[in-house]
């Protein structure tokens, strides 16, 4: 079983390969990929992708982020094809382009942005290696299959991925260049131009960037590591890139321009209130969430279940079903008593006979449970009844007996009666420690006053002790500036 932070490791290798196998330099006589080709492979990377890495749940940040997107795809030089913009839940620094109009952004990527413009920069970078048809040469459509195919080796260490990884890297470290890179640069500016977004943000977000390459070399060198720096998007630019700067320069032409220029207020701004409560560093809320679990959050309690069940919270009842529906677990909750669990079954719920009765303890939890018989066309029924605060959860399971084959209905019935105890059994409540524990911390924004440094909000923040970096990183003056008074400066809490 891989570690998260392996998973993660080699996940983000492994899509770096994935980019640059993508854009390899053109060949003599390329191979043009269709675009029922291109959105075939596209698709089938983003379900890897999102399988791997999963998808940020806070839905203005992702609407934001498609909204800024979709504003540049429409300023492109393919404003008619399909986009799609999505943000992973990392606090890695990556963002990616895949076929078919796939557009990946990581969240930590996010954390180090300041205005709209910036965000517009990496987007529509990414944007160009799509309208460039950077994916389409000339190996691409043969080893597109493999790449994917590579997703999973790596991350289920399979005994080839040693082979794997090696033939790609070979084949896409070679064919990865620094003029496709500034060609995508060139078009992004353009776009972003087009767009009305500030023209200087490009070089803005590219020192942001190599100001967290520098944080890292010296973090690294302080504990004695050797520096696992940021490769992917922009890696290829020095500090003082003369020739980016000209080349950006003359693509941003006034004669491009098609819509007014954001405002700087109106840029920092729309970042702002987008991003208010961003998570940073490790999500842990989305790393405590376990597979095969069902948490509710409002009433503290969790229960876990077998491979290939699912269950959704309808409001008035948890509605649960195994992988061929042939058996429901429904979980409704009630008012409790006085009564006993058993008592409550007869006189609340009106059930006057239960085959297999007992008493259980189920996580120091008073319960009980049993079988009620099929009567009247209804069908066998196991029930339990577990006592939890002020509440009775009462857990009812059923086997359509017409989804099983006649030979098999003894043993799958028992086999899903397991099931439904087991599920029951693994109800548990979850404390409000645990509760403040899964939070992740966030940022937000506030005005500095008076006498304000960095210094001194990392200390009362308590953020240990590479918090001051991590202040002036995400602010845009790593690695000696302070915030005058009354700017909007982001906070990590």
């Amino acid at each position: 079983m891989l570690s998260p932070r392996r998973k993660r490791l080699l996940t983000n290798i492994l899509f770096s390969v994935l980019l640059a196998s993508s854009f390899p330099v053109q060949a003599e006589q390329p191979l043009m990929m269709s675009d029922k080709k291109a959105a075939k492979i596209g698709q089938q990377m983003y379900e890897e992708v999102t399988t791997q890495i999963p998808i940020v749940s806070d839905k203005k940040i992702t609407a934001y982020v498609n909204k800024v997107g979709q504003n540049i795809a429409r300023h492109s030089d393919e404003p008619d094809e399909k986009y799609t913009f999505t943000v992973l839940d990392s606090p890695d620094i990556n963002a990616f382009a895949t076929p078919g109009g796939y557009v990946y952004i990581y969240r930590g990527l996010l954390s180090y942005m300041n205005s709209e413009s910036q965000l517009a920069a990496v987007l529509g970078h990414e944007v160009a290696h799509i309208t460039a048809d950077h994916a389409s040469q000339q190996q691409l459509a043969q080893t597109s299959s493999n790449v994917v195919a590579g997703v999973l080796a790596i991350l289920t260490r399979s005994a080839e991925v040693g082979d794997a990884t090696a033939q790609w890297g070979a084949a896409s470290v070679k064919g990865y260049g620094r003029d496709m890179e500034l060609e995508a640069d060139a078009l992004g500016n353009k776009f972003l131009n087009r767009a009305g977004y500030d023209p200087d943000a490009m070089i803005t977000i590219i020192s942001q960037l190599k100001a967290h390459e520098r944080y890292t070399k010296k973090r690294s060198a302080d504990a004695g590591k050797k520096a696992q720096t940021y490769h992917g998007l922009f890696a290829s630019h020095p500090r003082n890139d003369k020739r980016l700067r000209q080349m950006l320069k003359a693509s941003s032409s006034k004669e491009d321009k098609t819509t007014q220029q954001i405002t700087a207020n109106a840029d920092r701004g729309n970042f702002r209130v987008a991003t208010n409560g961003l998570v940073w560093g490790n999500n842990s809320a989305q790393k405590e969430k376990k597979d095969n679990r069902f948490y509710h959050d409002k009433l503290r309690f969790q229960f876990d279940y077998p491979k290939g069940w699912a269950f959704t919270d309808q409001g008035l009842a948890i509605n649960g079903h195994d992988e061929k529906q042939s058996a429901t677990l429904t979980v409704t909750i009630k008012s409790r008593t006085l009564d006993s669990p058993a008592d409550y079954l007869k006189n609340k719920l009106g059930i006057a006979f239960i085959k297999k009765s007992e008493s259980l303890m189920i996580n120091g939890l008073k319960a009980h449970t049993g079988i009620i018989p099929a009567k009247n066309g209804s069908k066998e029924q196991r029930i339990i009844v577990i006592y939890y605060g002020r509440r009775a959860y009462v857990f009812r399971g059923e086997v359509n007996k017409g989804r099983l084959d006649d030979k098999t209905d003894t043993t799958a019935k028992q086999s899903y009666d397991r099931d439904f105890l087991g599920i029951a059994s693994s109800f548990k409540p979850r404390s409000i420690r645990e509760l403040q524990n899964q939070k992740p911390q966030t940022i937000h924004y506030v005005k500095a006053k008076s006498g304000a440094t960095y210094a001194r909000l990392a200390k009362h923040l308590v953020l240990g002790r590479y918090g001051v970096d991590h202040l002036r990183l995400i602010n845009g003056d790593y690695p000696g500036g302070e915030p005058t008074v009354g700017q909007w400066i982001k906070i990590i809490r």
